[in-house]
């Protein structure tokens, strides 16, 4: 009975095609929104990066957000964005601010770009920047885009 259910949860994990989706983190863990507003997130049940991306979505969740945590409106916006790219399996925080830097600015800027042309901005960026210890790859960056075309969370 253990054999055969191994077997089925083996079949399972490599038939079942994996979602675009990354595992979010808590906002306790990285450094990308201040700390004070962090702690009132967290006071308010928002502890992770899936979350806070939910209250920004739309235009309306970003205006209250802005006027209730006196976060700048330009700033709350950047943020959205950086969020909306972190959905992306792979794309962490780093990752996500070496793409903006890079001039994407959303999942729709994503999926419309050229994996060659990208690469060279990203490592031409992360090279002047010193965003992240690793320079993107061609496949990293194709892989990027192919995920970005199966999120279905857009900004709005």
């Amino acid at each position: 009975m253990k054999k055969t259910f191994f077997f089925i949860l083996l079949f399972l994990l490599f038939t079942i095609p994996s979602t675009a989706f990354a595992s979010h983190y808590d906002l306790d863990d990285i450094d990308i929104i201040p700390a004070e507003i962090t702690q009132k997130l967290t006071a308010a049940n928002v502890s992770n990066t899936e979350e806070l991306f939910a209250m920004l979505m739309k235009k309306s969740g970003r205006d209250e957000f802005s006027a209730k945590y006196g976060m700048p409106a330009d700033e709350v916006e950047k943020l959205a964005k950086k969020l909306e790219l972190m959905q992306i399996v792979g794309v962490g925080p780093k990752a996500a601010t070496l793409l903006q830097l890079s001039g994407i600015q959303s999942l729709k800027a994503l999926t419309e770009a050229s994996p060659n042309e990208l690469l060279d901005t990203l490592q031409r960026v992360n090279r002047e920047q010193n965003i992240t210890g690793v320079q993107p790859d061609l496949t990293v960056v194709r892989d990027w885009i192919e995920k970005s075309k199966k999120v279905v969370n857009h900004m709005q």
